[in-house]
């Protein structure tokens, strides 16, 4: 039950304009800027025996659900070497929105990350609020990947992320869906 959604990555097209032989020259292009490379990205998952949860348990029919948990951030890297010092962290997210089996709207919420050098010494903390407020797939929790750093390490940088379920989500059309262990990745934008 995996799906592709534009919530896990957002693609940008490059169009190719080409004159044919003979026809009046091509119009002068203006140079684009090469895109940012992120401050910091980092492997996200949340530890065994640790799943997100949903308060009540996610249905067919959207329903306003509270969402709590924690993530594992490790081998944490500086595509621009601005914080080489960061390696890993323990996120700690909280919010509430409609949600159902495929998606949520109206999302509110908030993380707080503990971030840890190479030698696993306690290297800041970091605020986060996320900004999406709407996600159409099958893992809500991922609205809480995406926010704006607005306290302590990092901050002004824009949070990207996205995780792919590691646990059985077929539930959730039946039954309902309590529970959830995810693994993916978070990005940290200049």
């Amino acid at each position: 039950m995996r799906r592709t959604a534009s919530v896990a990555t957002s693609l940008v097209a490059t169009a190719v304009l080409t004159t044919p032989a003979g026809a009046a020259p091509a119009p002068t292009r203006t140079p684009v800027a090469a895109p940012r490379a992120a401050a910091l990205a980092c492997r996200a998952a949340t530890p065994a025996g640790q799943p997100v949860t949903f308060s009540p348990k996610l249905a067919l029919r959207p329903r306003h659900v509270n969402i709590t948990g924690t993530l594992k951030l490790t081998a944490c890297t500086s595509p621009d070497g601005s914080q080489q010092r960061l390696r890993s962290a323990t996120l700690t997210m909280k919010g509430s929105g409609q949600a159902s089996c495929s998606g949520a709207s109206n999302i509110t919420g908030t993380a707080t990350i503990t971030w840890r050098d190479g030698a696993g010494h306690r290297a800041g903390t970091s605020a986060i609020t996320s900004t999406r407020r709407s996600i159409s797939g099958y893992n809500p929790g991922d609205a809480l990947l995406g926010g704006t750093v607005t306290h302590g390490v990092l901050t002004g940088r824009r949070v990207v992320g996205s995780a792919t379920p590691t646990s059985d989500v077929t539930s959730c059309a039946t039954g309902g869906l309590a529970t959830l262990h995810a693994a993916g990745k978070i990005k940290f934008m200049r």
